[in-house]
């Protein structure tokens, strides 16, 4: 039996949360499971991700394969650091996990924008070569 870690939906309609759940591959999305490992609600500004880091790090050592979101979602909160930690053969004895800094989003600008942005670069440039010469 291959298991896998992947979410199952619950709550209610348009106001889903998810469970990460421990169970056989060939079971649907929201069937009888065999743990829950963890949760996380997107219906937040800053989304609730919570997970056991013991029991998924048991899980993973013993070959469970995480769903891509699962595995992202384990990237964000740090227990794949972990987890790669023990794979590697260190001890991780009194470490937790530590959440990974959120990226900036980039703002995609237009071709005007992108013009303005490259024009007012160039006109504070030009004041400080003429300082310098």
């Amino acid at each position: 039996m291959s298991t896998v870690i992947r979410l199952a939906r619950f709550g209610k309609r348009h106001h889903s949360v998810y469970r990460a759940v421990v169970i056989d591959n060939r079971k649907a999305r929201n069937d009888s499971f065999i743990e829950q490992v963890g949760f996380y609600d997107p219906n937040h500004k800053q989304p609730v991700i919570a997970f056991d880091q013991e029991k998924v790090l048991k899980w993973l050592k013993t070959g469970a394969q995480p769903s891509d979101t699962v595995a992202s979602l384990l990237k964000k909160v740090g227990i794949m650091d972990l987890f790669h930690e023990l794979k590697a053969g260190r001890s991780i004895e009194g470490k937790n996990a530590t959440p990974r800094a959120a990226k900036e989003k980039k703002a995609k600008l237009g071709p005007k924008a992108k013009a303005r942005l490259e024009a007012e670069k160039a006109a504070k440039e030009a004041p400080a070569a003429d300082a310098q010469a």
